[in-house]
């Protein structure tokens, strides 16, 4: 199966351990990554490493904070929903559909869901695609609902790695539409240079520039992190809290190298 260039470099970045389905390292297996191959020569060796293991942080995070919301909806004998927004060619939605077959996982995104879906050939009939521009709130509703979301229901919405490229009232309104029908958040974000340790600061510049240039945008939004739950509780989501990738780090792989230091990578993460 091959992807785009862009959405290669970010599995690249990503341990095949994050997955442990037969179907989702199946599927993780058959993506043709060979078109990041130019992207990732701009990057070097210490960009690499600190990319790999916050993206594989990310993941296992991300990963977990679902696992563990569908298991508490299993103890009581509800039926959980997961949304998950900019869901592209990730193998997250498989992983959770293959776990939790009475839970129904809706992949959101304008693109490349029409290959993830003819590849799984309804080998996770759980999993629902919504093509659609998560920016057009009044659009999503009414194609989520078309699709069977039932917001009465417990639902967790994930938005995994696409916080920088909404603007900040883009994302105030996706937030605050769906803090009206679900209470369960989890997402990552981008910390301002001046946010990052010194010791770190110049690499994560430097990596953020190479991204902005890879997909071809004119901006990536990134936020002091207190600023950052701030909004998060304004927009409706009770409580939530910051996760260093330090602490992912350690419970990861049980050390925080390469992120020692005060605050020593560019991205962070929340969930409530």
């Amino acid at each position: 199966m091959i992807i785009a260039d862009t959405s290669a470099l970010v599995l690249n970045w990503t341990s095949k351990d994050t997955w442990k389905t037969d179907n989702a390292r199946n599927y993780f297996d058959a993506l043709d990554l060979s078109a990041a191959a130019v992207l990732y020569e701009r990057f070097d060796k210490e960009m690499h490493l600190i990319q790999f293991q916050m993206l594989s942080n990310r993941k296992f995070f991300v990963r977990k904070a679902a696992v563990e919301f569908l298991e508490q909806c299993n103890a009581e004998r509800a039926n959980g929903q997961v949304i998950i927004l900019a869901a592209g060619i990730d193998p997250l939605s498989i992983e959770l559909a293959s776990l939790f077959s009475n839970s129904t996982i809706y992949d959101v995104d304008k693109y490349s869901l029409t290959e993830k879906e003819k590849y799984l050939n309804q080998a996770c009939p759980n999993i629902k695609f919504v093509q659609c521009d998560i920016t057009n709130i009044e659009l999503l509703a009414m194609a989520l609902v078309e699709k069977g979301w039932n917001s009465q229901q417990p639902s967790i919405l994930i938005m995994e790695g696409i916080t920088y490229y909404l603007t900040e009232n883009e994302l105030r309104q996706v937030l605050a539409f769906f803090s009206k029908h679900l209470s369960n958040l989890v997402c990552d974000f981008g910390l301002q240079p001046e946010s990052v340790d010194p010791a770190k600061r110049l690499t994560g510049i430097e990596i953020v520039h190479k991204i902005k240039e890879s997909v071809k945008l004119d901006f990536m939004n990134c936020y002091e992190p207190g600023y950052f739950t701030d909004l998060v509780q304004q927009c409706g989501f009770e409580k939530p809290v910051r996760y260093s990738m330090a602490a992912i780090q350690a419970e990861r792989t049980g050390e925080i190298s390469p992120f020692e230091g005060e605050e020593p990578a560019w991205v962070s993460l929340v969930k409530n």
